[in-house]
Formats: C-alpha cells, structure tokens, sequence
C-alpha cells in the first residue's frame, strides 16, 4: 500500500513532463498548416498608364493629298479645317450622339463624295481601358441608294432644322448603332484617335461639327483615306 502511493506522484510528474513538451509541437504544426496571408488587391501597385498615340502628321497627308498643288480639293479643304479644330469629348445632352455628314473617299487618288453617320455613347469607365476615354464610338458609310435622300437631310442639319421623319435617311441615321464599338483615347496632339481595324482621327469644331480622317493602310495609294464633315443630329 505504500508503494503504490510513493509511485503515484512520479506519474503524475511524467505526465506533466510529456505533456508540456508535445504542445509546443502542436502549435508549431498548427502555424505550418495555416494559409499564408492574402494579399489585398488595394495594395498592389497600379498600372502604368500607356503612352499617348501619335497624332495624325497633317504635313505628311497633305503632302500626299498634293495639297499645295490644288489636288483633291474636298479632301485638302476638310483636312485643312480638320488641322484648326480641337479636342473631341462626344459630349451631348443624353449622352449618346450622332452625327451625319459628306464623306470624301479617296481611293486610288480619285475623290468620291459619300455620307456617313458617326454614332458615340458615354459609357462607365470600368469597360474602357486604363487611358482610354470613357466613350464607344463607330461609323457606318450610308448605302449609295439613299444619296438623295441624305442630301437632303444634310442640308437639314447644316441649317439646324429638324428634318423629315420619313426621310430614309434620318430612318437609318436615327437608329444606327455600331455593331463592333470601338474605344476612343486622346493623343499626344488635339486628336482623338479611335481603335480600329485602321487609324481614326476625331477632332470638334463648335458648335456641332466633327470632323472624321482615316488615313488607308499602307498598301493604298497616297493620301487615300476617307475624310468627312459631320452634324451633330439633334434627336
């Protein structure tokens, strides 16, 4: 009887020895297996902005144009008018705009005049890239079908009369909408360039001008490009 209770506090002793070493050895376990801390998106450094394109080398188009010789003489006048506007917002009232307008066309060095409606919609800037303004744009060249017809609705807008609703040109003016819109982004000029399958340059002139330059690739002849004069559609 006495020896069983002289053994009992070695026990006790032994347990408390082992015990004490194993928790330590717990809590290292448990701090390996926790994930490591997550880093907050807030704290990640922000995106470089990109470089500002450059803007359209009016002399170098001129040039080509044979401007100084009296060549292309629709296109030379709208380039030249083109180089004294400014900076285009898309700004409107409701935030959506069109703008319907003569179109030269200049292709193998011969001068066609179209029409074209140009249609621009402010949208949030979490669907445009960093640097990119936060406006969708596209044009569209009117079918040659209509020519009649939208002469007289451009007549109507240089005038700022509301023109005929029947008119099938204000239809189809009225109603486009881009399929594919494209971002707009300022350039290191007074130019807005537009991301397209080719280069667009966009400048305003107030109050309800814009101006449209898409030179042609490289494989056109010189000074090809579409060069148009465009009215802001008060609808």
């Amino acid at each position: 009887m006495m020896v069983a209770m002289r053994s009992f506090p070695c026990v006790m002793l032994l347990c408390a020895v082992s015990c004490s070493k194993s928790e330590p050895r717990k809590a290292s376990v448990a701090q390996a297996s926790a994930p490591a801390p997550v880093v907050s998106a807030q704290s990640a450094a922000p995106l470089p902005m990109p470089v500002a394109p450059k803007d359209l080398e009016l002399q170098a188009l001129e040039r080509d144009l044979g401007c100084d010789k009296a060549g292309h003489p629709k296109a030379c006048r709208i380039l030249k008018d083109f180089a004294q506007s400014q900076r285009f917002t898309a700004r409107t009232p409701s935030g959506e705009g069109r703008w319907i307008g003569a179109a030269v066309v200049v292709e193998q060095g011969i001068e066609t005049v179209r029409h074209l409606v140009l249609w621009c919609k402010t949208v949030p800037t979490s669907q445009v890239s960093p640097g990119d303004l936060p406006v969708k744009c596209g044009f569209e060249l009117l079918p040659d079908g209509l020519k009649l017809q939208s002469e007289k609705l451009m007549r109507a807008l240089t005038r700022a009369a509301d023109p005929p609703e029947s008119n099938p040109a204000y239809q189809l003016a009225h109603g486009f909408v881009a399929k594919e819109p494209r971002t707009l982004a300022n350039t290191a000029g007074p130019s807005v360039h537009m991301t397209a399958e080719r280069s667009v340059y966009l400048r305003f002139a107030p109050l309800r001008k814009v101006y449209l330059v898409s030179p042609a690739g490289t494989d056109a002849a010189s000074g090809d490009g579409i060069y148009a004069e465009l009215w802001l559609g008060d609808w």
